[in-house]
């Protein structure tokens, strides 16, 4: 009698077993959509910015304010406002117009030809279009000058502390002076600089003009001569 009776209990363990195992298994999907729909989804990334390869200038509508100036320094120089470290120069002609002297990317790349060193100092990185140093220590700075005087527009000038030129590198392709010609003429007037990645020839066309040419030009087409014959 006490052997039916165990083994009715052992039948009543399994088959209670049995039935909460079935119970957790169905239950389990319900508590993992739970836990998926309480994680957060990840956050869309970011569209990737195109990198600019190309800088042109509008000269008509610098008025000279500089912020080009002081926001590449900044950005090359960690923060300090130096304009003599700047990659982009204003030019101020005669004391009538200001125009921006800037680096044309030339495809050919003169400077980098004009190189005398073995390996060469400077090179062009593909991605950004920018001229970018290879080793200082090549560079033979202020006793050399050969990439200053290639540089069709006369753009290029030497760091007055390490005597290497300052050659303009796009910022990795998204330009400080660009952003702050951009803020400083925003709603009244038209900027000077602008950015594309495409040079469209232009670059080319006009990169033997240089900043006093085209300051010139400037004077010419906007300012009448007075009686002395002076244009102001």
């Amino acid at each position: 009698m006490s052997n039916e009776k165990e083994e009715q209990k052992d039948g009543l363990s399994r088959r209670l077993f049995l039935k909460r195992s079935v119970q957790v298994a169905a239950a389990l999907p319900i508590a993992g959509a739970v836990a998926e729909a309480a994680t957060p989804a990840p956050a869309p990334s970011a569209p990737t910015k195109p990198k600019m390869k190309y800088l042109f200038a509008e000269r008509a509508a610098c008025t000279g304010c500089r912020a080009c100036e002081y926001a590449c320094s900044q950005f090359h120089e960690k923060g300090v406002t130096r304009p003599a470290l700047s990659r982009i120069h204003i030019r101020r002609y005669k004391g009538i117009v200001d125009v921006p002297n800037i680096c044309w990317h030339c495809e050919d790349a003169p400077c980098i030809k004009s190189c005398p060193t073995t390996p060469k100092a400077i090179r062009k990185v593909k991605e950004t279009n920018a001229i970018e140093f290879i080793d200082n220590k090549t560079c033979l700075g202020a006793k050399c000058n050969k990439c200053i005087e290639a540089c069709p527009p006369k753009y290029l000038r030497r760091n007055p502390d390490t005597g290497w030129p300052l050659f303009c590198d796009l910022c990795g392709g998204d330009p400080e002076c660009v952003k702050a010609c951009n803020k400083m003429a925003e709603g009244e007037l038209a900027p000077t600089l602008i950015t594309k990645q495409s040079g469209g020839g232009v670059n080319l066309t006009y990169r033997e003009v240089t900043a006093d040419e085209a300051a010139e030009s400037l004077i010419q087409n906007f300012y009448f001569p007075n009686n002395e014959g002076d244009r102001r």
